[in-house]
């Protein structure tokens, strides 16, 4: 019965992804397949272009808005982070070593929101 516990972690840890992966598509394209069809019918039923706006959101990817910033910040973080411990003498297989790691990533993404909302104060608004 101990030989069965290592494949079966194996099975599993490479199932959970593969099937949420399969959902995610899944979802994908249903969002995809309605778009379609509410298109479909606007058309078929000449719609005039006020309602057909109400019918179709529009998708505002604001997460692609600044990559380079967002990365830069992240790493700047995780770059901190190191640092602060090796200047505090933390072992490497040590917890709190990988914590203060990530305690520097999230200040850098904090920043990245920052430095974000920022620029978008002083951006013109967009007219649709």
């Amino acid at each position: 019965m101990s030989e069965l516990v290592p494949i079966l972690g194996v099975i599993f840890s490479l199932s959970i992804p593969m099937v949420v992966m399969y959902f995610v598509a899944k979802m994908v394209i249903n969002e995809k397949n309605r778009d379609k069809e509410i298109r479909q019918l606007i058309i078929e039923h000449d719609m005039d272009a006020e309602r057909a706006k109400l019918l179709i959101k529009e998708k505002r990817d604001n997460n692609g808005r600044y990559p380079a910033l967002r990365w830069g910040c992240f790493l700047m973080g995780a770059g901190f982070g190191a640092l602060a411990a090796f200047l505090l003498n933390m072992a490497t297989d040590s917890a709190f070593f990988y914590l203060t790691i990530a305690f520097g990533c999230g200040l850098g993404l904090l920043v990245s929101f920052l430095i974000e909302m920022k620029v978008a104060r002083k951006e013109p608004p967009t007219q649709e």
